[in-house]
This record gives structure tokens, C-alpha cells and sequence, in this order.
């Protein structure tokens, strides 16, 4: 075998693996395009509900209903808010942080697929200026 053979053999070798790698990914992005949606709904519905609020004082009672509302929030104001909101503060904290990290991950994501997607087009056009040097130096 001669020189030039064993590149070219090479070449072959590594274009294969390359091309079945990228069939490979092309499966992985096929099933992660509708959950890339999904994904996206659902960070939607997790930054609706980011804040956690303290609870609304409210009766369907007509006669007695502003007297328990009053107990209520009362009862609240008195002796469960010095409790309560330090741990809902902490708690919108922590749902702020992770919904900010997932935003950051799925955009991560979408340039990584962007990035796959460039580097396919110019797998395509590689291995069409490699079959034209192909043809050209057979004829």
C-alpha cells in the first residue's frame, strides 16, 4: 500500500465514525425537539409560580365572615407571620435560583443544537468536496 492509500483509508475510516456519530445525534435531537417544548412550558409554568405568597384570609360565610376574616388574619398578623415569612423568602429564593439555572441549561441546550446543527452543514459540505477530489482524481 502506498502512502496516499493509507490516508485516503484513513480519511474513510474517520469519516464513517464522524457520520455515524452525527446519525447518532441527529436520533438524540429527532426525540428532544418536542421535549425542547415541553421544556420550555414547563420553565414558563415554574416562573409563574416562582413566589411563594402568604395566604389570603377569606370566608364564604355571609352573616360571620368579616368576623373570621378579621380572626384570621389577626391570628396570622400575631403569631405565625415572624415564622412564616423568613421561610417564604428563603423559599422564593431557592425557586428564583433554580428557575433562573434551568432557563440557563435549556439555552445552553439550543446553542449546543445550533452548534451540532453548523457543524452537520459543514460535515455535508466536506464530504461533498471529498467525493468531487474523489472523482477528480479518478478520471
Amino acid at each position: 500500500m502506498t502512502e496516499h492509500e493509507t490516508d485516503e483509508t484513513r480519511v474513510e475510516e474517520v469519516l464513517q465514525q464522524i457520520r455515524s456519530g452525527v446519525r447518532q445525534r441527529q436520533a438524540e435531537v429527532a426525540t428532544l425537539g418536542a421535549a425542547s417544548e415541553q421544556g420550555r412550558h414547563k420553565l414558563a409554568e415554574l416562573t409563574a409560580r416562582e413566589y411563594v405568597q402568604e395566604p389570603i384570609a377569606i370566608s364564604p360565610r355571609p352573616v360571620f365572615g368579616r368576623w373570621i376574616v378579621f380572626a384570621r388574619k389577626a391570628f396570622f398578623h400575631l403569631f405565625l407571620k415572624w415564622f412564616t415569612r423568613p421561610v417564604m423568602e428563603q423559599q422564593n429564593s431557592y425557586n428564583q435560583a433554580a428557575s433562573r439555572l434551568i432557563q440557563d441549561l435549556m439555552q445552553g441546550q439550543e446553542r449546543l443544537n445550533q452548534r451540532m446543527r453548523e457543524l452537520e452543514t459543514r460535515l455535508v459540505v466536506f464530504e461533498k468536496l471529498e467525493k468531487k477530489n474523489d472523482s477528480g482524481e479518478t478520471s
